[in-house]
């Protein structure tokens, strides 16, 4: 059995690659993987299974960055009378999943997803745009959602994934 500094030695490149694109900036990376290496290795039970194990790693990295906001944006609104509505953090955190989500779609699917979701345009108006049949903006914008979906809710199937 593989123990979790183990599985955090082959995931690294990828859990830094994953703060990087959290923080966009190097030395935040490097600090937000400092602190989710030490929870990681200091909780008792983990996951084995190295796939359960690599997507444990990025959970943990995702809510060190998410606890990081969170405190961030704590400490400015202290200053302020008035207080946010209810749901502020959630949409803070839908916001940071969204764009996570979206990142990591291909560069076709993305500006796809930018021309009808976020534009509005139809879909023939984005494949005039885009220079490609109706269809193929049909089949990448399915594509592009069911993405976005897993990646945000995580897949129907059951089956663990980063």
């Amino acid at each position: 059995m593989r123990s979790i500094g183990q599985h955090l030695v082959d995931a690294w490149p990828r859990l830094f690659r994953y703060a990087l694109t959290l923080t966009r900036e190097p030395d935040a990376a490097r600090d937000l993987m400092q602190q989710s290496a030490l929870k990681a290795l200091s909780t008792g039970t983990t996951p084995s299974e190295p796939r359960a194990a690599r997507a444990y790693l990025f959970r943990i990295v995702r809510h060190a960055w998410i606890d990081r906001i969170r405190r961030t944006r704590t400490r400015r609104e202290d200053d302020l009378v008035d207080w946010p509505d209810e749901g502020f953090d959630d949409r803070l955190i839908e916001a940071i999943a969204v764009r996570q989500a979206f990142a990591a779609l291909d560069a076709p699917c993305q500006r796809v997803v930018t021309c009808v979701d976020v534009e509005g345009l139809s879909y023939r108006e984005t494949a005039e745009r885009l220079g490609i049949p109706v269809g193929t903006v049909m089949s990448r914008l399915h594509r592009a959602r069911r993405i976005m979906l897993n990646r945000i809710a995580g897949p129907s199937d059951g089956s663990e994934g980063p």
